[in-house]
């Protein structure tokens, strides 16, 4: 014999023993019959070493226990009986006591690594039963279709939760799918199924499950395994498993494509985000409300926040899925009401939800008329003029050509579609990712017009009857796009202009931006214009506006320059200078604080109100504001003071603040539902403000005056006439739950 015979028959020994109960003779005996088959009692006492005379005793016991037989022959034989059919007892009571250890053993709960392993299939049973009758919202279920009779009388029993079920196993042709559909009670809200070989794995609340292995896989023994998970962690593995990969492949039954009912609960992002893709395809995406608990991704600190959809990002070709909120927050404030929510164990948003409620808007009235709007809008009414036009303005320097473009995708047949929803767009993106083909995305253009600050607040007042005169760079010569538009308005072109590639969606906007390469500064201006020519544009206009920094870097060197070179040869200066920055991340610190200096000076010759949105305000106070978390005065009150300016406004969708050397105040905004147009929103307040300056409005009615002008755009996408102005400052509270 080997050293590895000696080595299992050791352990044979030990196991009998020890686990079997046999004395040394038994085990030397039982040995001996097993390897030598029917010997007589001779021959088993030579071959175990066991005296003769105690081998007949033995050979009795060892059959009265089952595992061995006695030949009544002369001489008398004994032989082993099989050992499967020896130890089958033991097995069975082995079983028995395991399941019914199990069956007391009620605190699997606490098992420390939060994972318990069964292979008793009472007791797996046991635990599905368990699981569904404790779930409180959500029910998640992939199984093999020959199992489903396991859990069907459970399901029926729950009606309280939202049941989804993927079959696997089966082909939707089969009598073996339509059988077990048929047994599915109408408590089950959806069915999906693949014709993959799964094993079966529930999730409820997505904070316990439970994996069972189908037998013959490899990777289990004959009798399957049961995984029962109640490590929230973990759990929530299980459940992504199943909603991220397993639902999103499965196969929907054919019918079942109606549209969810509102309000809906959720616990998972994407069961949101789906919902969400089927109603936008009727409904924009601002006409719902989402309201979320969850947590601070950056702090961990528990959040209860409601809003209204802004945007989404879902596709089934992406893991990544998540919701951006307009979160209701005060106009004052200079925070972004915009955040970003994502699935529990999310990193790159804002805040992770644990908890979701999809609602639809069904009211045009989202926000309540306060005491000081109303003020303020009694007073607009009371200082709007008879009629607008009397009178001149300059608009500087922020222009270029806006090429409007769509994209678009080929049908069968040939024949080009629009795609029209922004995710539609990213999804094709997603796509490509996931294959080897390069991006291939087809456009066609629209049409041309004019574009930034000085296109869109010229159109306002060129509208409204003033005399315009428009400064930027338009063209060598002016471009088409500005003559037609503003054929009876004084055009100084200052150079070649520029095109943004302006992809528009129904849902946002694309922009591909050809930065102007030829610089535009003082010196430029003087020599194509005149210093004396530019005075002349300028002297006795209302209201000069000028923008945006970011277009123009060397605007602060020309802002230095009007004040010096302008201002003294002016018979007749403008009563404002209305100051828009623009986009102003890319500025450095160092710009930003070269131009306070500058501007301040300014504000000495004239008066100068600077606007701004909300993330350019939040610019300006990270970089130019020191936060040492006892400072009380409003931001905006700190950010003007440190412009230097008259008044600084800043203003959003919901609302304007100005910051005044006396006061700080504040108008909501009208809420209009169903906007048409949110693209260039952010001009048309600016023109509103210009316009409120022109007309020498003050503080309040210009906030309510500015808010209208860009609310009308939102409605009708284009500048108001003077009696759509009147009308709808008229009807200004109409917009509100409350007036």
């Amino acid at each position: 014999m080997t050293a590895e015979d000696d080595a299992k028959l050791a352990l044979l020994r030990e196991t009998l023993q020890d686990n079997v109960d046999f004395t040394t003779y038994e085990t030397e005996v039982y040995l001996a019959l097993v390897r030598g088959g029917a010997q007589t009692m001779t021959d088993i006492a030579e071959t175990s070493e066991v005296p003769k005379q105690r081998v007949y005793d033995i050979v009795d016991r060892l059959r009265e226990r089952g595992f061995a037989e006695v030949i009544d022959d002369y001489p008398q034989k004994a032989y082993a009986v099989d050992p499967a059919e020896a130890f089958s007892s033991i097995r069975t009571q082995l079983s028995q006591a395991e399941e019914y250890l199990e069956e007391l053993h009620d605190t699997v709960e606490t098992v420390e690594s939060g994972v318990a392993l069964f292979k008793s299939e009472s007791t797996v049973k046991r635990y599905i039963s368990n699981l569904l009758q404790t779930a409180e919202r959500d029910i998640l279920l992939l199984t093999p279709v020959e199992r489903l009779g396991v859990v069907v009388d459970e399901l029926e029993r729950c009606t309280d939760q939202q049941i989804r079920v993927v079959v696997s196993n089966v082909s939707p042709e089969s009598d073996e799918f339509e059988d077990g559909l048929s047994s599915l009670p109408d408590a089950v809200d959806e069915v999906r199924f693949v014709s993959t070989r799964e094993d079966f794995a529930l999730t409820t609340d997505r904070r316990r499950g439970l994996y069972w292995v189908q037998e013959g896989h490899e990777h289990a023994d004959d009798d399957g395994q049961g995984y029962y998970v109640t490590n929230p962690s973990l759990a929530l593995v299980l459940d992504r498993f199943l909603s991220e990969s397993i639902w999103p492949l499965a196969k929907p039954l054919a019918g079942e494509t109606e549209r969810p009912a509102l309000p809906k609960e959720y616990i998972r992002i994407r069961d949101c985000l789906a919902d969400v893709s089927r109603l936008t395809d009727a409904h924009p995406v601002d006409a719902f409300e989402v309201w979320f608990e969850g947590y601070d991704t950056e702090t961990g600190e528990k959040v209860t926040k409601q809003g209204t959809l802004t945007s989404y990002y879902y596709t089934e070709y992406d893991i990544r899925a998540s919701l951006t909120v307009d979160v209701q927050t005060a106009t004052e404030s200079i925070d972004s009401p915009a955040v970003t929510v994502g699935d529990a164990g999310t990193r790159n948003v804002d805040y992770a939800a644990t908890r979701i409620e999809l609602r639809q808007n069904g009211t045009t009235h989202t926000t309540r008329l306060d005491d000081e709007t109303r003020r303020y809008l009694d007073a607009c009414r009371t200082e709007l003029p008879d009629r607008f036009g009397d009178g001149s303005v300059v608009l500087c320097f922020d222009a270029f050509v806006d090429r409007m473009r769509e994209f678009i995708h080929r049908e069968e047949g040939g024949d080009y579609e629009q795609i029209r929803k922004f995710d539609s767009f990213r999804e094709s993106l997603v796509r490509y990712e996931a294959s080897d083909a390069p991006p291939r995305v087809e456009w066609r253009q629209t049409r041309t017009e004019p574009g930034g600050l000085v296109a869109h607040a010229g159109g306002v007042f060129d509208e409204l009857g003033y005399d315009v005169t428009l400064v930027g760079r338009m063209g060598d010569p002016v471009r088409p796009e500005f003559t037609e538009r503003f054929a009876d308005q004084t055009m100084v072109t200052l150079g070649e202009t520029s095109s943004t590639d302006y992809v528009w969606f129904e849902d946002r906007k694309f922009l591909l931006t050809e930065p102007n390469f030829e610089p535009l500064d003082w010196d430029r201006i003087a020599d194509r214009v005149g210093t004396e020519a530019f005075a002349d544009h300028v002297d006795g206009t209302a209201v000069m506006t000028i923008g945006s920094w970011y277009s123009t870097p060397e605007l602060v060197e020309i802002i230095d320059a009007l004040r010096t070179n302008v201002w003294p040869a002016l018979s007749s200066p403008p009563r404002h200078v209305h100051f828009v920055p623009g986009e102003v991340t890319q500025l450095s610190p160092a710009e930003l604080e070269a131009g306070c200096e500058s501007v301040a000076a300014l504000d000495d010759a004239v008066p100068v109100t600077l606007t701004a949105n909300r993330s350019q305000t939040r610019r300006f106070r990270d970089v130019l504001l020191d936060e040492d978390g006892t400072e009380t005065t409003p931001t905006v009150e700190r950010i003007r003071d440190r412009f230097g300016v008259s008044r600084y406004v800043m203003h959003s969708q919901r609302g304007a603040t100005m910051a005044t050397r006396d006061e700080v105040l504040s108008a909501r905004a009208p809420q209009v539902v169903n906007p048409h147009q949110f693209r260039n929103v952010d001009e048309h307040f600016l023109s509103g403000m210009s316009l409120a300056l022109a007309e020498g409005l003050t503080s309040g009615p210009a906030l309510v005056l500015a808010n209208a002008v860009a609310s009308f755009f939102m409605q009708h996408e284009r500048p108001p006439t003077s009696e759509e102005i009147r009308s709808f400052v008229a009807e200004y509270s109409t917009y509100f739950t409350e007036s």
